[in-house]
């Protein structure tokens, strides 16, 4: 199946914007064209080498990457050196390469999210939540004829979603007044004469990016010359706000340390892990952070975990477990987010549907670190 690759990232930043990311990440399409036809894509941690020659092998169109292949400012793209010689081929082979980092890493239904339930958590939430999303309640003064229309232009352009549902409003009735003033043109009524007619008031909730362009579909489509309406800021964002840093959740049913050790391991697809601090005699509440996450550690003891599932802990953080009292498991920064492929083919297989090209993952994707 061949799609434009513009749809390939309206499907992962529907669940993960490019606003989430953090401001030192470099997320997005890194190199190719959003008007490029896909028609196999590479899904991998990293872009290296091995990873490229791969995608050129096996006539991948795109890679799409957790971590950035671009990330600091080039000053010179020359084939002299590798990162140069990487551009080129991709170039040259019209591969493409997109890169979701950050934005996936806290968005509410993204990596985190996804680990989360392969570890078996329940009652999922978001362990340090940011970036709420900015809400608005968007009222529409409409004649009653006209009000199933309005309705449809609210719900295809994002407003009333809450939760699983969608195209939500509220709508109420009375009576509108008016006056058409000389060299108005009304749908209803005369110049210079007092109107009076039926009209809904249709109420529903939109996210602050979506606002600036609804206000404009809705006046296309709205019969009045002037159409009344009402923008209401409201505080729901910050209530519901799930995206963010790591996620935490329960057991369905607590477990011995040494049993949660195994469990761990098999569920991520583990040979080892490293653990610091206090060890529990039962694990029950469990919090987990891709990546390098050991900054959670005072967090996840704030929030009653037990234990805090991460990578790349250093001495340090291990003597601050000990002190916060709380056990942290480092299962690795690869050992987290190589499901990061995982996570972007269920999210695309759901975005996209029948649409979806054909999804590979990268057999030279690997951990840069090997335990002798």
């Amino acid at each position: 199946m061949s799609v434009k690759l513009n749809q390939i990232i309206q499907a992962i930043e529907a669940l993960a914007p490019e606003r989430l990311a953090e401001s030192w990440d470099n997320v997005g399409l890194q190199v190719g064209s959003r008007q490029q036809c896909i028609n196999r894509i590479l899904l991998t941690l990293d872009v290296t080498a091995d990873v490229v020659d791969e995608a050129v092998v096996k006539k991948a169109d795109l890679i799409i990457a957790h971590h950035p292949f671009i990330f600091n400012g080039l000053k010179t793209v020359s084939c002299d050196g590798e990162k140069g010689q990487m551009i080129a081929q991709l170039i040259k082979n019209d591969v493409a390469v997109y890169v979701a980092h950050t934005n996936l890493d806290k968005a509410a239904k993204g990596l985190n999210h996804y680990l989360a339930e392969i570890i078996g958590l329940e009652k999922i939430k978001t362990l340090e939540p940011s970036n709420p999303t900015r809400y608005y309640k968007l009222v529409v003064f409409t004649p009653v004829e006209a009000s199933h229309k309005i309705i449809e232009v609210l719900g295809k352009n994002g407003a009333g979603a809450i939760g699983d549902y969608d195209y939500c409003t509220y709508r109420s009735s009375g009576t509108g007044t008016f006056r058409p003033k000389e060299g108005a043109k009304p749908f209803i009524g005369a110049v210079d004469k007092m109107t009076s007619v039926s009209e809904d008031r249709i109420e529903a909730i939109v996210a602050a990016p979506e606002l600036k362009n609804l206000i404009a579909a809705l006046k296309r489509n709205h019969p009045y010359e002037a159409m009344a309406y009402d923008v209401i800021p409201l505080e729901n964002g910050d209530l519901i706000n799930e995206n963010g840093l790591g996620k935490i959740g329960i057991l369905s049913q607590p477990i011995g340390a040494v049993d949660f050790i195994t469990e761990i391991k098999k569920r991520l697809d583990l040979k080892a892990l490293r653990g610091a601090g206090k060890v529990p005699e039962i694990v029950r509440r469990v919090a987990i952070c891709s990546g390098a996450g050991a900054d959670m550690i005072g967090l996840a003891k704030a929030k009653r975990a037990d234990v805090l599932i991460t990578g790349d802990l250093k001495h340090h953080d291990g003597q601050r477990a000990l002190e916060n009292n709380i056990w942290v498991l480092d299962a690795g920064h690869y050992g987290t987010e190589k499901w990061v492929t995982d996570c972007l083919k269920q999210m695309l297989t759901a975005g996209l549907e029948d649409a979806c090209p054909e999804m590979i993952v990268a057999e030279s994707s690997r951990d840069f670190i090997v335990n002798y």
